[in-house]
């Protein structure tokens, strides 16, 4: 800063408490170490808290590891369904019970993003400092939440990770098995924003068909906001609901009318509402500059007058529901690692780099100053993985919607 800034901020000592503040903690002539800064880190959790919209972290246990790479319980559904139980003569030893599970690896990922709040902006602020800080942690926390609901839709809302699969088509179904809307033996049945398709008959019959192949029985569903829409506006179960919910047409009737029909409770049908873009937006990269700058390597969204991206053809981008057009019906339990307790996956955390992370996955803030840029910079970091324990303990129904 020019003697003149100095000044105007009311002398040295000013500047550098204020530094120092900015910085998180008491540092040597305002320059302030990279830490942990726990005050944002809280904030972080409570962004975390009161953003309903994303529900990733909420659908499946979390499993908690000091090691980056380690193993985890892949279920074998066999011994579920064996009964090992044997009679014991007076005097003898009890029978031995074998459970079935093997062991797989994994290696947990680490995410990190930065978000840099220049002297500039908090000396133009008409806002507290602190405010400054909490909205940069606010954006990174969001992106953080963001990636965590694409990394959950692309590790389990996907063809081919379950045991069992369905896929939608337009037409109804010509055989027999039209009555209860699905045929199992050649896994189709109708989409169900058809006017003849047969939902809740669709998703009982494929609870029934995953009890079956593994003993387990379904007890979550998800599905994004535009198949749900699909389930508001279907015929039978707008009937259904004249019979259970006879006051309300509100989303908490629908919800309660598809859980009560598959034996579920409401709180584990999970609408994924969470909106990313649906096209590649045009980016331009901010090259190196000389001096440097502190948006060098920043990759800037082309977008129209009103802010909405656009793409490389200048076409606007639009977005979509992050978990595409499906249905995941699963057997989930949140106090499981897969050991003894089976559960269809689970959520690998990685406690031994961050251990004071919080329910996102063990994310922690840093704050840290470069007075290259004169400016202090706002840094999320994370590591978790989703993985698959079972797959047998999950049904996948593609196309739900056209």
């Amino acid at each position: 800063m020019s003697p003149e800034q100095i000044e105007a901020f009311g002398g040295q000592e000013v500047v550098n408490k204020l530094k120092a503040l900015l910085g998180g903690e008491a540092g040597t002539d305002g320059k302030s170490s990279v830490h942990v800064d726990t005050p944002l880190s809280d904030f972080s959790v409570k962004v975390v808290q009161e953003d309903s919209e994303f529900k990733a972290r909420k659908i499946i246990s979390n499993f908690n590891s000091s090691a980056r790479q380690d193993m985890y319980y892949f279920y074998e559904p066999a011994y579920f369904m064996i009964n090992q139980v044997k009679e014991r003569a007076e005097g003898t030893e009890a029978a031995k019970a074998k459970y079935g599970v093997s062991r797989k690896s994994y290696t947990t990922k680490v995410y990190a993003l930065k978000q840099p709040v220049t002297d500039e902006t908090v000396a133009n602020a008409q806002k507290p400092i602190d405010r400054i800080y909490e909205d940069a942690t606010k954006f990174v926390t969001r992106q953080f939440l963001l990636n965590k609901e694409k990394a959950f839709a692309a590790a389990l809302l996907s063809d081919g990770v379950w045991a069992t699969q369905y896929t939608g088509q337009d037409a109804a179904l010509d055989n027999a098995n039209e009555v209860i809307g699905v045929n199992a033996n050649v896994g189709k049945f109708q989409q169900f924003d058809q006017a003849t398709a047969k939902p809740l008959e669709v998703l009982d019959q494929a609870m029934e068909d995953m009890q079956l192949k593994s003993g387990l029985r379904p007890n979550t569903v998800v599905m994004t906001r535009k198949v749900f829409t699909a389930l508001k506006r279907n015929s039978a179960i707008k009937t259904t609901r004249l019979y259970t919910s006879l006051t309300s047409s509100s989303d908490d009737a629908i919800l309660a009318t598809i859980a009560s029909s598959l034996g579920l409770k409401v709180e584990d049908v999970y609408v994924l509402d969470v909106v990313e873009a649906a096209g590649t937006p045009e980016l331009t990269v901010q090259g190196a500059s000389s001096p440097m700058q502190v948006n060098d390597g920043v990759s800037t969204i082309t977008v129209d007058e009103e802010g909405y991206a656009k793409n490389g053809s200048g076409n606007l981008v639009g977005g979509q529901f992050i978990g595409g057009k499906g249905i995941l019906l699963m057997h989930v339990d949140k106090t499981s690692t897969g050991m003894y307790s089976a559960t269809a996956a689970v959520c690998c955390q990685w406690t031994g780099l961050y251990p004071d992370g919080g329910e996102l996955g063990n994310t922690v803030f840093k704050r840290y100053r470069k007075e290259e840029f004169s400016a202090e910079f706002i840094e999320g970091r994370t590591a978790f993985s989703y993985h698959v324990v079972a797959p047998a303990l999950g049904v996948w129904l593609k196309d739900v919607v056209a």
